[in-house]
């Protein structure tokens, strides 16, 4: 568990977790239409893969960069490229506002992409 220690110009010392900034960066991407979680249930386990929820993320401070990785799921038929651009402005902005950082590079992993069938509703297991 790594800390960032920032000095003000007035006496004091601010501490900030890495898990914070972890925190912010996945709400920030569940904030772009269609991004969710990289998959459903407790270790993945039990639960069919969903959109919704938040994407994992870690986050790491080298220096005066915050590093992120997230891995989500999208929904299918966005544009990936697109998608993963708006993610990366969307945890930078915030990174950049509530904690203050000048740098942040933003690793996506799209783990897969969530395909609505049209019949969803209509299946049934017997």
């Amino acid at each position: 568990m790594t800390r960032v220690e920032t000095k003000s110009a007035t006496v004091g010392a601010t501490t900030v977790d890495n898990q914070i900034y972890s925190k912010i960066a996945a709400k920030a991407a569940s904030k772009i239409p269609g991004v969710g979680a990289s998959s459903g249930g407790l270790l993945q386990l039990g639960k069919p893969r969903a959109i919704a929820g938040k994407p994992a993320a870690t986050a790491e401070v080298l220096g005066g960069t915050v590093a992120v990785k997230l891995k989500v799921g999208i929904r299918y038929p966005l544009c990936l490229q697109q998608t993963c651009e708006a993610i990366r402005q969307q945890v930078t902005d915030e990174l950049v506002q509530f904690l203050g950082v000048s740098s942040v590079q933003v690793d996506i992993d799209v783990a897969w992409l969530h395909a609505v069938s049209a019949n969803a509703e209509e299946r049934s297991l017997l």
